[in-house]
């Protein structure tokens, strides 16, 4: 599941609360403006007289949006980072994966545990966290481009405590 997706899971109130944690990061807001202006086709004058839920709704439809796949990656990265530090921290402990606090310190392509270690770090993070904050960050985590886990991917298609509940309509 990417990003984008991700983001068609939740439910409004879900989407701002992640958007107003990643603008915590300074450069976030105006990442998120150019992505609703460019993506949305919007001038910057008309953007910023509408009210305020009005644009809440383009920054919605945009992390939604597959062309905004990018934006809605580096926006629930930052979020998580900042939200779900221990039990992102958590995880990689459990998987045994160099990090310092939630940041890998890899670079390039993430090489996957044994599928018993993935499997006991998932099952581990379950039992100690919410399944849906769990949920959220394994499919964003399986999404990032240098992680391609063959036994965390089929974990997320088959377990129903990692199935992402559509919360889009409340």
């Amino acid at each position: 599941m990417k990003a984008y997706e991700i983001f068609r899971h939740l439910s409004n109130d879900e989407i701002d609360a992640v958007v107003l944690t990643a603008c915590k990061d300074d450069e976030i807001p105006d990442k998120i403006a150019g992505g609703v202006l460019t993506y949305q086709a919007i001038p910057y004058k008309r953007f910023a007289r509408l009210p305020e839920e009005q644009r809440k709704g383009y920054v919605r439809r945009t992390l939604r949006n597959k062309r905004g796949a990018d934006l809605a990656l580096f926006v629930l990265s930052a979020a998580l980072t900042r939200s779900q530090k221990k039990l992102i921290s958590f995880f990689l402990d459990e998987t045994g994966l160099p990090h310092e606090g939630p940041s890998l310190s890899i670079e390039g392509e993430v090489p996957e545990p044994s599928p018993e270690k993935v499997s006991a770090a998932v099952d581990a993070t379950l039992k100690k966290y919410e399944p849906r904050d769990v949920a959220i960050y394994l499919h964003a985590f399986s999404s990032q481009p240098d992680v391609r886990w063959t036994t965390l991917n089929e974990r997320l298609a088959s377990d129903v405590a990692l199935r992402l509940e559509d919360r889009s309509a409340s």
